[in-house]
């Protein structure tokens, strides 16, 4: 017998039939949107609880089965619930869906994997809870697991990774740790506190293979008294740079108080229609038809969003601001909408209805996926998103070869840029249409492009597409690789047997390390 046939009957017996999916099923995981169609459905578990979790991670230690753990597998341009190779067996944690707290006077939640921002939302909306929560494009995925992949949102708690305080894990052999202060029994300091007592070690369990989050804490916003939605539009493509160091000057000093998002006419296209609506010669759009379109759309050909919170005097002295230091911009436009409690009270979900489920309010949304169509109704995307320094010359600088990419290879250039205070996050999107072999490999090679350029210029995602995981492993070199070297060692003490996720972000265990594949025979990707 297969030994993941054996692990898949014996995890029926823990967790039941039902949450079992077999290797032959047609229901198995898939990348939603591959780069490198035609794989055969993986099997997979699925736990209720930490206690089956920890069950099922010592079966598989018995049994050295590899397992690709995910929280809900939303992630989707990355790889979605895909593992990375034939020999694993997913750990779908979707159904530990418990939200444990949400304390609204300290501002802090703690919640399992398979609890959703809409799940989350709803949850605070109905009780009436005086807090926001921050959430990404889309708000499908899990709370947890955008969190511990880095994920990113539009509030000011938007960098996601920052709110963790505290967290359960299962070791790869099943004993369960609690992290910071609380490892205290007894205590409620657990999701207060970000450090503990020791080294702190919650950041060895993100981006990571070396055990399995079961419980996050996370803190969230205080609802704000008031709330002003901002636009801003820059009509010419050079003023980019300028653009750029107003914007992350402005959060530097806390004027603008979340990270804004820049985007372009083909961003703004992508949420209106699909390529053929506006386009349908070969090639990318040509620079004079996106012109036509930003004024087709009242658009500038950079579009930024940003958002400000708190008492309504503040809030209308720092737009103040933002308009004296954005009219250094030749024609630049700024346009605000206020919303206020009544009587200064906090502003509730519901006053802000009419925004639409607006992402810098905190509200979940799903319209974002509409953009999957914009090459073919069969379409799907893989996203380019390099760390590159917040300066507007090296933003533009990028922007630039990354046009002269996509034009090569015939896609238009999708931007939408995330503005921290020091960095960025220059995120573009390669849509195409699924099973369509011929753009899927030039697809492949505009990311590919895109991989050599940036790490040429010293830059590299934050996240990847599981395909590509070890060659962006690849490129952090220093010292003869000596982060991964230090990431290996740790591997081999916590899981010697290599069952979690091997291969994720690029570290392997030992006994797979030559092959980097869990697979009984090598199997290359990407």
């Amino acid at each position: 017998m297969d030994r993941r046939e054996e692990f898949l009957q014996q995890a029926g017996k823990i967790i039941g039939g039902d949450n079992v999916v077999s290797l032959d099923s047609s229901q198995g995981y898939l990348d939603p949107y591959p780069l490198n169609p035609g794989r055969t459905p993986w099997p997979g578990v699925r736990p209720a609880n930490t206690e089956e979790v920890q069950a099922l991670v010592k079966l598989a230690s018995e049994l050295e089965i590899p397992l690709w753990v995910f929280s809900c597998g939303k992630n989707l341009g990355y790889g979605g619930p895909e593992p990375r190779d034939s020999g694993m067996v997913a750990l779908d944690l979707s159904r530990m869906k418990r939200i444990i707290a949400v304390d609204d006077r300290l501002c802090y939640a703690v919640v399992e994997p398979g609890v959703t921002f809409f799940e989350l939302f709803e949850y605070i909306k109905e009780r009436g809870l005086k807090v926001w929560m921050s959430v990404p494009a889309l708000g499908w995925g899990s709370v947890m697991g955008n969190m511990l992949d880095r994920g990113y949102g539009m509030t000011p708690h938007g960098d996601h990774v920052k709110q963790l305080c505290g967290m359960d894990v299962v070791l790869p052999d099943g004993e369960l740790v609690r992290t910071g202060m609380g490892a205290m029994e007894g205590t409620d300091l657990g999701p207060l506190f970000q450090g503990g007592f020791g080294p702190t070690l919650d950041g060895l369990f993100t981006q990571s293979n070396l055990g399995v989050v079961t419980q996050v804490g996370l803190w969230l916003q205080p609802a704000p008294n008031t709330y002003v939605n901002g636009d801003i539009a820059v009509d010419n493509e050079e003023d980019l740079p300028e653009l750029i160091d107003i914007l992350t000057t402005l959060r530097r000093e806390e004027i603008i108080q979340n990270n804004a998002l820049c985007g372009n006419v083909v961003r703004a296209a992508t949420m209106r229609g699909n390529r053929a609506s506006f386009w349908d010669g070969e090639g990318s759009i040509p620079d004079w038809r996106l012109e036509e379109m930003r004024r087709e759309f009242g658009l500038g050909q950079w579009n930024a969003k940003f958002a400000l919170y708190g008492d309504r005097a503040l809030c209308e002295r720092r737009l103040e601001i933002i308009n004296e230091r954005i009219a250094e911009i030749p024609g630049a436009r700024v346009a605000a909408r206020f919303y206020s409690g009544a009587d200064g009270l906090a502003l509730q979900h519901e006053d802000i209805s009419a925004l639409d489920r607006n992402q810098l309010a905190g509200v979940p949304t799903l319209k974002p996926l509409s953009t999957v169509g914009w090459a073919a109704e069969n379409g799907g995307h893989i996203d380019a998103a390099p760390i590159i320094p917040a300066r507007g010359e090296e933003v533009y600088a990028f922007y630039k070869e990354a046009k002269r990419l996509y034009a090569k290879h015939g896609f238009d250039l999708y931007i939408g840029y995330h503005l921290y205070p020091r960095h960025m996050v220059h995120v573009t999107m390669i849509f195409f249409e699924r099973g369509n072999e011929e753009m899927l490999g030039r697809a492949r090679a505009l990311y590919s492009e895109l991989l050599e350029v940036a790490r040429a210029k010293g830059y590299a995602p934050y996240r990847s597409h599981v395909d590509y995981m070890d060659r962006i492993a690849d490129g952090f070199d220093f010292n003869n690789h000596a982060l991964r070297r230090l990431q290996e060692k740790i591997k081999d003490a916590l899981d010697p047997a290599g069952i979690i996720a091997p291969g994720k972000q690029g570290v392997w265990p030992e006994r797979h390390r030559e092959n980097r594949s869990s697979a009984p025979e090598a199997l290359t990707l990407g």
